[in-house]
């Protein structure tokens, strides 16, 4: 008897089932439903892309390798798992597409893409062929992303940074050729590749490669939205937070053309560099994965012209609503679903018109779950919304139209269309503006050099100037000489002097440095413009004024970086003046290691201490022995541990008062806007330390929301209670999540790493303080109610610098 006991034992599967994360840990935005079809078993991987084959099931590649069969053509009970013969060989499937009776799969890291054919329709792909080998050297996994179908039919390739452009790429491209375009390279990061991200248009065949934009870091995926334009979300390098080249998160609209500006390490272009496209949103920390546009869905209609957009480490989901702004879209995104954990990795819309996503991803547990909505898509019709984007769309078509004219002829050049490039060039428009000046480009040089040289200074001929800087040569250098010296700078406002300063730069790097003559001559026109008040122009202004070794710049590029708002700013100013040959004097000596010392406290991510014992090796290497003598105590004490330092350093002011909004209800009722100071209002955003975590205009950091447009969304009194009780109301997209851990402990806060056993948390978003935590230890997760933004930030400010701070916060700041 007991023999047989054991026996049947031994024939019984005692294996635990495991389970993806319960629906009703998922919160979703109202009139839908979340249902967990299927959780990944022992086994089965962990499942990291999908697409819908011809007969309604899901083909999903693999976080290790491989490729796999989710059987949904017969319904979603008992949904089948079946691997596919053939892939076995095939590493970390990132991206998987059935189009063209064919499937096509990129294995990232087999660094390889197939194109695998069901030649008899049995449902197994006998015909296996290399589509194309995209080899990479990235130490960060990254590589050939996802690949989508366009609406013309065609295939689009979502390759990241670090990837060789394939020898097929025809010379019709619209994107080719990026450089680096460094003024003053970094040291360390000289002799880095220097490959960028980019998106490519390939026919079904693999014939034909076409790199149509560029400058990406490691874009997951793609989507198009009704008007068949296409939008990316990038992704950050969060060891940069706390630095100048940091880049958000940052959904781009996708042009022909386009350049997006990142380059390897701290040579990553700012977005407002002219040669450079902004972003359309930046969303803060997140990990981007999935992206899907939704009017192919059987949604209600105000979803129809929405993006949803999976953030992968913080488990949730955006809705983003697109409104047509010119040749370009402004973008709002909204929290549309959130659990945890609920890392998505690929989206899609079935058959059905529903949601399907899959979580998974550095081996943890996957899942396939459906959102449905409850009412049809023909129900909920918002008729108020679809009359203001039926006015919008109408202003925007005719600017999307003259930039898609603008894109042909970046593949097909045509001299008879130079006045109309050349009206585009000078648009209020920068997106149809870019887009001509990179037709510009790609028309025979001669026959707009001389167009140029009759032309009287205006914004078009400064552009055409950036074009000449790019595709010129030594001999054109002078054409943009004489162009510099004829500009009145100071009649210039800040933003008009970006474009010339910056079409100088380029000459400079691509041509050669000027001829003795012609440098003095622009340094004495430069020179009393530095240092300014404004960021931009500095950044430029200190650059060239640093590689020409101005008189007095590093005593300038000190004033500049102690009166500088932020850390960030701070540090962009260290950075050139370490890179100067200029000689220094004992005082400006000791001003940097004062400067120095104090940089040590300043919070950031992972490479922020690496970049500041840099500065500091670099810079203490330009001392002499006898210098060195008179300032080894200063020199010394960078070594020594730091005193009074606090987790919770705020501010080095003084407390005030704990201000309430009784204390300043009747000021803030009668405020005057007008009447406050700006300058005030400066200091004190940078006194409470709110850009430490927020950005206003071109100054502070984009971690919490971004405070530019503020004053157009909320009056005196709600601007201030959101100030002095930041948890009374808490924008979705920053809220923090508490762990209930086994052992009754919560922790709260932000997670700024995973990995498939734990999980960081960020704790304490002033001081940067963290904690780790293991996954298996979590017995729950919930949204916390106590905001990211600690209480009492203001309350180093005195009354009048309070009123003056919410006065600068009302003001507009989009320039």
């Amino acid at each position: 008897m007991l023999y047989l006991l054991l026996c049947l034992a031994c024939c019984i599967d005692v294996t635990e089932e495991r389970k993806a994360t319960s629906p009703d840990s998922i919160r979703v935005a109202e009139g839908f439903e979340v249902e967990l079809l299927r959780s990944a078993q022992e086994g089965e991987s962990s499942w990291i892309s999908m697409t819908f084959d011809s007969e309604g099931d899901l083909i999903v590649g693999l976080d290790d390798k491989g490729v796999a069969r989710l059987g949904l053509s017969a319904g979603s009970e008992n949904i089948s798992f079946e691997r596919l013969a053939g892939t076995e060989t095939m590493r970390h499937i990132r991206g998987i597409l059935y189009a063209h009776g064919s499937l096509y799969v990129c294995a990232t890291d087999s660094q390889e893409i197939y194109r695998l054919m069901d030649q008899d329709g049995d449902g197994i792909y006998e015909k296996k062929e290399l589509f194309q080998r995209l080899p990479y050297n990235s130490r960060f996994g990254h590589g050939a992303n996802q690949i989508v179908l366009g609406p013309d039919n065609l295939l689009y390739f979502v390759i990241g940074n670090d990837v060789v452009m394939p020898a097929e790429v025809s010379a019709q491209s619209n994107y080719h050729d990026p450089q680096n375009d460094w003024l003053l390279p970094y040291k360390n990061d000289i002799g880095q590749d220097n490959r960028v991200g980019y998106i490519a248009q390939v026919d079904p065949d693999g014939k034909s490669w076409k790199v149509l934009a560029g400058g990406f870091r490691n874009q997951v995926d793609m989507a198009f939205n009704k008007d068949g334009e296409m939008f990316t979300w990038d992704a950050d390098m969060e060891w940069d937070v706390g630095l100048p080249w940091y880049r958000p998160t940052r959904l781009n609209h996708i042009i022909r053309g386009g350049e997006y500006g990142w380059r390897w390490g701290t040579g990553k272009w700012p977005a407002w560099f002219p040669d450079s496209l902004p972003s359309t949103l930046d969303t803060g920390y997140s990990s981007p994965t999935g992206l899907v546009c939704c009017h192919r869905s059987q949604w209600p209609s105000k979803y129809q012209n929405k993006l949803l957009m999976a953030d992968w480490q913080l488990g949730r989901i955006f809705a983003v609503t697109l409104t047509p702004s010119g040749a370009t879209y402004q973008a709002e995104a909204e929290l549309f679903a959130e659990g945890g954990p609920l890392n998505v990795c690929d989206m899609v819309f079935g058959p059905d018109g529903q949601l399907y996503f899959i979580t998974g991803g550095r081996g943890s547990q996957s899942g396939l779950y459906r959102i449905k909505a409850k009412n049809k898509g023909s129900e909920n019709v918002e008729v108020n919304e679809e009359k203001l984007r039926a006015v919008a769309e109408k202003k925007a078509e005719l600017a999307r139209s003259l930039r898609k004219r603008l894109e042909v002829l970046q593949e097909q050049p045509d001299i008879s269309q130079l006045d109309f490039i050349w009206e585009c060039l000078g648009s209020d428009d920068e997106w149809l503006a870019f887009s001509a000046r990179v037709a510009l480009e790609r028309q025979p040089k001669e026959a707009w050099l001389k167009r140029l040289a009759d032309t009287s200074a205006s914004l078009a001929s400064q552009r055409a100037l950036i074009a000449l800087a790019r595709i010129g040569t030594r001999s054109d250098q002078p054409m943009i000489i004489k162009s510099m010296l004829t500009c009145d700078w100071n009649k210039m406002a800040p933003s008009e002097m970006v474009v010339p300063l910056r079409a100088l730069q380029l000459t400079i790097i691509r041509h050669g440095d000027l001829d003795g003559e012609w440098k003095d001559k622009i340094q004495k026109n430069l020179d009393p413009l530095f240092p300014s008040q404004d960021f931009p122009v500095n950044w430029l202004l200190q650059e060239l004024l640093v590689k020409w070794e101005a008189e007095n710049v590093i005593e300038r590029s000190l004033t500049a970086l102690e009166t500088a708002a932020t850390q960030e700013e701070q540090f962009q100013y260290a950075k050139t003046l370490i890179q100067t040959n200029a000689s220094w004097r004992e005082e400006d000596l000791r001003r940097m290691l004062v400067w120095l010392q104090q940089s040590r406290r300043y919070q950031g991510g992972k490479l922020l201490d690496t970049i500041r014992k840099q500065f500091i090796e670099a810079f203490i290497s330009k001392v002499n022995i006898e210098q060195r003598e008179k300032l080894l105590s200063l020199i010394e004490a960078l070594d020594k541990p730091l005193e009074g330092e606090s987790d919770t350093v705020v501010s080095n002011r003084p407390f005030v008062k704990k201000w309430t909004l009784q204390d300043l209800e009747n000021d803030i009722a009668g405020l005057d806007l007008l009447s406050r100071s700006t300058e005030n209002g400066k200091v004190a955003l940078a006194a409470a330390s709110c850009l430490k975590c927020h950005r206003v205009g071109q100054r502070g950091t984009q971690v919490g929301p971004d405070l530019t447009g503020v004053g157009k969304r909320y009056d005196n009194r709600a601007l201030l209670e959101s100030i002095l009780q930041p948890s009374a109301q808490i924008d979705p997209k920053y809220l923090n999540t508490s762990y209930l851990l086994k052992d009754g402990t919560v922790v709260s806060g932000r997670t700024v790493g995973v990995s498939s056993a734990q999980l960081v948390i960020e704790t304490d978003s002033i001081s940067g303080k963290t904690e780790t935590i293991q996954r298996e230890d979590i017995d729950e997760s919930s949204p916390s109610k106590i905001s990211p933004m600690p209480e009492g930030l203001v309350d180093v400010l005195t009354k009048d610098e309070l009123l003056d701070l919410i006065a600068y916060l009302r003001r507009d700041h989009g320039e």
